[in-house]
């Protein structure tokens, strides 16, 4: 059962920002057990419920929603080999996953945050998004109203791509995109170190699941 994050989360990612190699990690592998992948499994496994009621095609199963603390260094330039924070995501199996529309929370010593979108650019879905735009943006609009004070949108955007002419807001602000996320930052520290985090976040998933089926209804298009 999810109890919330510690002090001692907090304090193991301040350590491998400052420490960030394999002697430290390993003799303090416990701690990170403890004191991160612990409750970060029991956070996901308590958001699964909701996960399933808002797409039972997404994968919830906890240890494959938590990401992994080791990071990927063969084309970074960072050579730093573990996160100094950690990431759940609710995406469909056997899809990139970096690619794939779904639900996520984040944690550092800075705070957290939690919300939906595409992490990297997928392409067909963006330009299936565009023609739902172009055809009429006013339901997707009003979806973004409804979160709006809430939950704020951050986009990659592709330069070139001019935006049409009368589109309101949101969807302006979305139209060039190659890649976005829609998200709300949690910076209660109390909130963080307590079980009722597990029901903020799922009420928040909640409140996105309008806007995640309107972009499941989008059509692809390859060109």
């Amino acid at each position: 059962m999810f109890q919330g994050y510690s002090d001692e989360t907090f304090e193991f990612f301040m350590a491998i920002r400052f420490n960030n190699n394999a002697d430290f990690f390993h003799a303090n592998r416990d701690w990170y057990l403890r004191a991160v992948r612990e409750p970060s499994l029991a956070l996901a496994e308590a958001l699964a419920p909701t996960i399933e009621r808002i797409d039972d095609a997404l994968e919830r199963r906890p240890n494959r929603a938590l990401a992994r603390i080791n990071r990927d260094i063969r084309f970074s330039r960072d050579k730093s080999p573990y996160r100094d924070y950690v990431w759940l995501a609710f995406r469909r199996p056997g899809e990139e996953k970096s690619t794939t529309l779904g639900f996520h929370f984040d944690l550092s010593v800075d705070g957290g945050s939690f919300g939906m979108g595409v992490y990297r650019e997928n392409r067909p879905l963006m330009n299936g998004m565009r023609r739902a735009l172009r055809a009429g943006a006013g339901e997707f609009e009003r979806l973004c109203g409804d979160l709006r004070g809430e939950f704020h949108l951050h986009t990659d955007v592709r330069r070139r791509i001019a935006v049409p002419d009368g589109l309101p807001e949101a969807a302006a602000a979305l139209y060039p995109a190659k890649s976005f996320y829609i998200e709300r930052d949690l910076n209660d520290f109390g909130l963080l170190r307590s079980p009722r985090l597990a029901d903020e976040i799922a009420a928040g998933f909640r409140r996105l699941q309008p806007l995640y089926q309107w972009f499941q209804e989008v059509e692809p298009e390859e060109a």
